[in-house]
């Protein structure tokens, strides 16, 4: 494959960490309800597993002696600030499952450049994994006559 193909994948590719809902969620301040301040915990984790992918993979583009170049938010995430975090995670999971489907046909698209498939497959891996946590969080929500006070 030749190198500005590779590396345009890759900025896809990093477009997609970088850039995915959870990463938009840092700035949306979501409304966590008494009882739900795990759910922050957990989505801040994720967070930081996409930041020290999207390092990798930006460290790969800079290797090659290109710029990473990670664009902008979906604009469609703008409408989601101050809403409820439970609401936010069954959005998080659409958006996620998105992300799969993007990332594996980059996986496809990068058969001839081994080091940047393995970058997309890793990241493949942690959104799915990130995924199932999603599924995890969204499955445990407390209904709101049950929450505990705090």
């Amino acid at each position: 494959m030749n190198q500005p193909t590779a590396i345009h994948l890759l900025n896809r590719l990093l477009g997609i960490v970088s850039r995915s809902f959870l990463q938009y969620l840092k700035y949306a301040k979501p409304y966590v309800p008494p009882g739900r301040k795990e759910v922050m915990e957990m989505l801040a984790a994720m967070v930081t597993d996409q930041d020290s992918m999207a390092d990798r993979i930006s460290q790969r583009i800079m290797d090659q002696r290109e710029l990473p170049r990670t664009g902008e938010f979906p604009m469609g995430f703008t409408d989601m600030h101050d809403l409820d975090i439970d609401y936010l995670i069954r959005v998080a999971i659409n958006c996620q499952r998105q992300d799969i489907v993007s990332i594996g046909q980059l996986v496809g698209e990068l058969q001839l450049a081994p080091a940047a498939k393995s970058l997309a497959e890793e990241s493949l891996g942690m959104a799915k994994g990130h995924l199932q946590s999603l599924e995890e969080l969204a499955s445990a929500q407390v209904p709101s006559a049950q929450v505990p006070a705090s």
